[in-house]
């Protein structure tokens, strides 16, 4: 059995899996916590590295880069989107039984989409209504600054960007389980 494979039954792979969502899930939900508890008001800020990144409080009530700006009642909608992404997530890896780096990519997508998600339905502002808690600022110049962002947006990032390059690495006629496998009996 390959050792990059998750040995056993679906089990494991279900075990792994869950593992990486609620370690990703835990560390955006934590992050946006304290950045919500030590930033206090939106627009303050904290820098990291002067001038290139700062935590500074946004509370983003719409979709990623506010193509809606303001979701309203729709929230209930979008998070149900996460949960529906979770699950395909998770079938997809019972289904395919992947090796543990193609789990930790499926694990930081679920973990981004549970946070977001739970921040649409729940995470309440001062102003009493509910927002995706941003906090993360790049400063690319000194008049732009990347949009800001949060952990659970690098996990999604992160996770799709692993995927695809996984992808782009595997034999065009292999599937996705059998690649590094591959690689490994023709070099020997």
């Amino acid at each position: 059995m390959d050792s990059a494979r998750p040995s056993g039954s679906g089990r494991r792979v279900a075990l792994w899996f869950l593992v990486f969502t609620a370690f990703s899930s835990g560390c955006d939900l934590g992050t946006k916590a304290w950045a919500q508890h030590a930033l206090g008001e939106p627009g303050s800020s904290i820098s990291v590295v002067e001038p290139w990144l700062e935590f500074s409080l946004a509370y983003n009530r719409g979709t990623a880069f506010s193509v809606i700006p303001h979701l309203g009642q729709m929230r209930w909608l979008f998070a149900l989107l996460a949960v529906g992404v979770v699950a395909m997530l998770f079938t997809i890896a019972m289904r395919r039984r992947p090796r543990i780096r193609e789990l930790l990519a499926l694990g930081l997508i679920a973990g981004g989409a549970i946070g977001n998600g739970y921040d649409r339905a729940f995470r309440l502002t001062p102003a009493g209504d509910t927002a995706v808690i941003d906090f993360i600022r790049v400063n690319i110049t000194p008049t732009y600054s990347w949009p800001t962002f949060n952990v659970a947006d690098a996990w999604l990032l992160i996770g799709v960007a692993w995927l695809l390059w996984m992808g782009l690495r595997r034999a065009p006629d292999e599937p996705a389980a059998t690649a590094t496998t591959a690689a490994t009996a023709a070099r020997s």
